[in-house]
């Protein structure tokens, strides 16, 4: 920098300062002929070797004081360009994510009116989470770009300000931002997304909306997806006309249990190649509705179909078993808020990260597995009893008991068979159901093979076991009079109640005893014991990463929140981005590296073929590096 002399400099200096005074003017003439560079601090020490005239303290003071107030306009100024450049870039960001946010929920439910604006309202503050960091990374670049492209920064540098005293407004405001953000994300965001729940509060008319509007209803949960279509919708009824209805079931996966070498009639053990999904299609003139919640608390609709006819392929058929000509479906019901792990407050991440059974997906499988292993506990009773030689007498419906006889029975895919063949081929007793009231027999069944299956009621949530018999039926009417006897190809009693015991020791079964149990003691059921290792091996490791990511991701974000600030005030000094596509450009750079690493860790902490710490490096990476940018960058201009 080209030398100029110090009587100019001290003149210039105290043209930028502010109003003239007389010590103003006793500085200026104080000031020797020597040359100085252009900077304020050399300034401040060009008279060091002449002796201090009286009163010159007080000139210091007031100086001083004058700085202060200088400092103190300066930092108002770009403090209130910074909120006002922060707002304006704040409402077109926010209003731009929300509206895209909802366009998935307005697509796939079909909402109403009110309940696209409710749910739009719920879904504004949540994206200001997102949205505030960028906005005030843009607004910081603007603001000081444009500071330092009008030459007020220099004048500033003349005034004896430093450059990083010029940033304290930005910092100041990337603090602020960083805490505000850590509240949004997680305490506000996960309140407001729980109230947006409250727009799916009314699933009766979502359904019919949709069912209005397009024709057909579509939900999906998990890997299952249900499809209903009706020809016209009676909706004050409840009621649907014409209806066709297909559920599509994922083939179930192959248990990674070794498999036990005594032969189990429920699986085989022979790998039957690629399996292809279920699909169940189901059509009737006429169904009822009742829109409920699942025992875990998940909206459904129960639809009940009269007289349907069925079809079903890959092995699933998903139908409940009873001798009602009334078939019952369930379709589950979506939330454009769900249960995300992204949505969960702090203290419900920490909580379901001690306790994995809080999270709806693991209750849902929980509950799947405790119906798996009460089918098991009934066939194991039965098949105990019978092949002791005795009878099976624990079913009661109202004031009817029902005693089960027969040569032999074993569990199988569908509950427990029963035989009227031992399994060295000698022949033993038919097949026998007794039924009694009041301690008189009143029929007498008999046949050659039946079965005792359990299936659960969606509606009710309780088991409901059905008892068939086929081959050679033949009914013994015994409590009337005269007694008669028929012939029938099939009999079927169903909606018995499940023994209340086996029940409670099913319900009693929690996800620490599938950790510290073998689960072989607690069912034989290679589907069971399958949907075991599944939620030990896949579902709760698969949980227990995301919960972590999501916890690192958050905390990352927030420190990145100042940082990105602090970074885009710098480069807008430094690279003078007062213009609007220039300042876009720089706080670009920060934010997409940033978000990218973000994203990048939190996918690989989640992939269950990456390794954790690989993914959690790659999270705190990106803001190890964008704290050493700023460093590197506010170490430059300290030095100015």
């Amino acid at each position: 920098m080209l030398p100029i002399s110090a009587r100019t400099l001290a003149w210039r200096h105290l043209i930028l300062r502010g109003p003239y005074d007389k010590s103003d003017a006793f500085l200026a003439r104080s000031v020797p002929a020597g040359r100085v560079k252009l900077d304020g601090r050399a300034l401040s020490g060009c008279n060091s070797g002449n002796s201090a005239p009286r009163g010159e303290h007080a000139t210091t003071r007031r100086r001083r004081t004058k700085g202060a107030d200088l400092l103190k306009t300066l930092h108002a100024y770009l403090l209130k360009d910074l909120l006002k450049v922060t707002l304006l870039t704040l409402v077109a960001l926010t209003l731009l994510m929300s509206v895209l946010a909802i366009i998935q929920p307005l697509q796939k439910l079909g909402l109403a009116g009110r309940q696209l604006l409710e749910l739009f309202l719920y879904t504004i503050p949540v994206m200001l989470s997102l949205t505030l960091p960028v906005a005030t990374l843009f607004a910081s670049t603007l603001v000081y770009g444009r500071f330092s492209q009008d030459n007020e920064m220099l004048a500033a540098r003349a005034s004896g300000i430093s450059t990083l005293s010029l940033l304290r407004p930005a910092l100041a405001v990337g603090l602020v931002v960083t805490v505000l953000s850590l509240a949004m994300i997680n305490v506000v965001a996960p309140k407001l997304s729980s109230l947006a729940g409250l727009v799916q509060d009314n699933i009766r008319q979502i359904f019919f909306h949709q069912l209005k509007s397009r024709g057909y209803a579509d939900y999906s949960r998990g890997s299952d997806r249900h499809v209903i279509h009706a020809d016209s919708v009676d909706q004050d009824a409840n009621g649907l006309y014409g209806i066709v209805y297909v559920v599509q079931t994922a083939p179930p996966g192959k248990a990674s249990l070794p498999q036990q070498k005594p032969l189990d009639p429920r699986a085989d053990g022979k790998d039957k190649g690629p399996r292809r999904p279920g699909v169940t299609l189901a059509w009737s003139t006429f169904a009822s509705l009742d829109f409920t919640r699942d025992p875990n608390g998940e909206d459904e609709v129960v639809i009940r179909a009269v007289e349907p006819s069925l079809v079903t392929t890959g092995g699933v058929s998903g139908l409940p078993v009873g001798t009602s000509k009334v078939v019952e479906f369930v379709m589950p019901m979506d939330n454009p808020i769900k249960e995300k792990t992204s949505f969960y407050s702090w203290t419900d991440l920490l909580d379901t990260l001690r306790d994995p059974g809080r999270h709806s997906a693991v209750r849902r499988e929980m509950t799947k597995i405790r119906e798996g292993i009460c089918s098991d506990m009934l066939a194991g009773e039965i098949a105990g009893a019978v092949q002791a030689g005795k009878s099976y007498n624990r079913f009661a419906q109202g004031d009817e008991r029902f005693e089960i006889k027969a040569a032999w029975a074993e569990p199988d895919k569908t509950g427990t068979a029963l035989k009227s063949i031992k399994p060295d081929d000698r022949k033993g007793t038919l097949v026998t159901v007794i039924i009694r009231r009041g301690g008189k027999t009143i029929e007498d069944i008999t046949a050659r093979q039946g079965q005792v299956m359990l299936t659960w009621s969606r509606l009710t949530g309780k088991p409901q076991v059905t008892i068939k018999l086929d081959v050679d039926v033949t009914v013994n009417y015994l409590g009337v009079s005269p007694r008669r006897v028929s012939r029938a190809a099939t009999w079927t009693r169903g909606e018995l109640p499940l023994p209340e015991d086996i029940m409670a020791r099913a319900a009693a079964i929690e996800l620490p005893d599938l950790y510290n149990n073998d689960p072989r003691k607690l069912t034989s059921d290679p589907k069971v014991l399958s949907a075991i290792d599944r939620m030990k091996n896949r579902r709760i490791p698969q949980l227990h990463s995301d919960l972590i990511a999501e916890l690192h991701v958050r905390v990352a974000y927030g420190a990145s929140c100042f940082l990105m600030v602090a970074m885009g005030a710098a480069l807008g000094l430094m690279f003078r981005g007062g213009q609007f596509i220039s300042a876009f450009a720089l706080s670009a750079v920060p934010a997409s590296a940033v978000i990218i690493m973000l994203l990048m860790g939190k996918a690989m902490v989640r992939n269950p073929a990456s390794s954790d710490m690989l993914g959690l490096a790659c999270i705190w990476g990106g803001i190890a590096g964008l704290l050493v940018a700023n460093l590197v960058i506010y170490a430059r201009l300290a030095r100015k």
